[in-house]
């Protein structure tokens, strides 16, 4: 009796330890996943953590593409126009969406680098409640806003009611979309950049085929386009929570009330106002746009329904052409942000060099297709026959800088992932606000002057001009911290010093 009663318990004690052991090995799995940003090669972190970002801002950007390519051979030109017109109210919440998932993501990638991995996981669950009371405001303030909002984007007439189909169901489902795109960055964060790029993938295949569904199929028009993509952002979204609520997550999701902090919140939200400003910005240019391609495209040959549906193209064009440096950039937050916390100004600068060169690699070859082959795109989008020439021209103005934005982009970001909250928004004023809008209602103006364009024409010019001031801003911000890097770096070295001195002195 006594024998079996200490042979259980060495089996309880042997099966206690490996257990332990059990733990203890992956606990220590889920810390390298993240402490390696601080030891692995930068170059082979950044390939790693971008190649899925990159994939998965493009798959991002498919949701609108997708909804606008079967709404324009289902629903024809003022079903794009109505897309256009929609277009600034969803890049609005898609800021939203960045305010806090990009901002939570930051400060997580901070305190981790700090070591603070406890204060990272409050980080992330102030974020989810940031993102849900985000939603309730949207849903009690659409039924009062919804309609004058898409009134000043330039719907009216018979664009008016496509649009209010479209954006009522968007709406609704917002919440999923915050989850799923704001939540999706904490993944990265975490050390698995492939898993946030899969959230994303089983999100726009779901797309993909409901929206064929919906809109070709069932004949749901506008309405049907709405419910596709919210229904797949619900599949992603629920692939986005179970991985932060499964057992062994590397960055668990702790209880969301308990661990809301209103201090972290307003952190949260400062360091994600540069990349929210950005959309926020696009925004608010594209309402302007929309309003002068009314106003232009009514004295012009292609009238005021035809401008706005060649500019869905360009908008839709123009994301795949500069989203992958978003991507390169959001693939070098939590590298650059880690290393920072940690102090490790030599590889966070070369991580940051890095991501530039490859982001102007990448954007290279798509910005050629776009210049050398624009019918190309123009065809894709099911536009009328009399639309196509001038679509195709509009998009080498519209795209012409494409290359260089990767500096404004990343380096921008940059500033956001160090925890400079004030600079980083500046620098993404300086793109969407303080140089487009007055270069979109000068150039129209000023332009047919000194150029063979027409007013309309010299709207889609705008934007390539605002490429080349504010990336011009970035480099000298940058060229700035550079030195203010470089006196850290010198004062730490002559406090070493000084500090053997000391310690030289001391000894007998």
């Amino acid at each position: 009796m006594e024998r079996n009663g200490r042979h259980f318990s060495l089996e309880s004690e042997a099966g206690s330890k490996r257990a332990s052991s059990y733990e203890a090995s992956r606990g220590e799995t889920r810390r390298s996943d993240i402490d390696r940003m601080g030891t692995e090669g930068t170059f082979k972190l950044l390939l790693e953590f971008s190649v899925p970002a990159v994939a998965g801002v493009l798959v991002q950007m498919l949701y609108n593409v997708i909804d606008a390519v079967y709404v324009g051979h289902a629903v024809g030109a003022d079903g794009l126009a109505a897309t256009t017109v929609a277009n600034p109210t969803m890049t609005a919440l898609v800021a939203v969406a960045m305010l806090v998932g990009v901002g939570g993501n930051a400060l997580a990638a901070i305190k981790l680098g700090e070591r603070r991995k406890d204060v990272a996981e409050r980080v992330m669950g102030t974020s989810l409640v940031l993102l849900l009371g985000a939603a309730a405001l949207l849903w009690a303030a659409a039924p009062l806003t919804l309609e004058p909002v898409l009134r000043c984007s330039g719907a009216d007439g018979a664009v008016l009611p496509l649009a209010l189909d479209f954006m009522a169901v968007i709406i609704a489902g917002c919440p999923l979309q915050f989850i799923s795109f704001g939540m999706n960055n904490f993944i990265r964060t975490a050390g698995r950049p492939n898993r946030a790029l899969g959230s994303m993938l089983v999100g726009t295949a779901s797309n993909v085929v409901l929206g064929y569904l919906f809109i070709v199929v069932l004949d749901g028009g506008m309405r049907g386009a709405g419910l596709a993509t919210v229904c797949s952002w619900g599949v992603s979204a629920a692939f986005v929570m179970q991985f932060f609520l499964k057992k062994d997550s590397p960055l668990p999701l702790v209880g969301p009330l308990r661990s809301f902090r209103p201090r972290m919140a307003l952190r949260i939200c400062a360091l994600g106002m540069a990349p929210a400003v950005a959309e926020l910005g696009w925004a608010v240019s594209s309402m302007i746009i929309n309003n002068l391609l009314v106003s232009y495209g009514s004295a012009d040959d292609l009238g005021s329904d035809g401008a706005l549906a060649i500019m869905r193209v360009l908008s839709a064009v123009g994301m795949f052409t500069f989203m992958p440096s978003m991507g390169i950039a959001m693939g070098a937050q939590p590298i650059i942000g880690y290393n920072y916390g940690a102090r490790s100004f030599r590889r966070m600068k070369r991580a940051l060099v890095q991501a530039i060169v490859l982001g102007v690699v990448v954007t290279t070859p798509l910005w050629a297709t776009v210049v050398f082959a624009p019918d190309m795109y123009a065809h894709l989008f099911g536009l009328p026959e009399r639309y196509l020439d001038e679509t195709a021209w509009a998009l080498v103005l519209y795209l012409m800088f494409i290359p260089i934005l990767p500096v404004q982009i990343i380096g921008s970001n940059y500033f956001d992932a160090t925890g400079q909250a004030v600079k980083a928004t500046v620098l993404t004023l300086t793109r969407q606000i303080l140089f487009l809008i007055p270069l979109l209602l000068v150039c129209p103006i000023a332009l047919p002057h000194l150029l063979p364009v027409t007013p309309l024409e010299s709207v889609w010019l705008a934007p390539s001009l605002s490429d080349i001031t504010s990336t011009l801003i970035v480099s000298g911000f940058l060229a700035a911290e550079w030195r203010r890097l470089g006196r850290i770096r010198l004062a730490a070295e002559s406090d070493e010093r000084s500090s053997g001195e000391r310690a030289g002195k001391r000894l007998p």
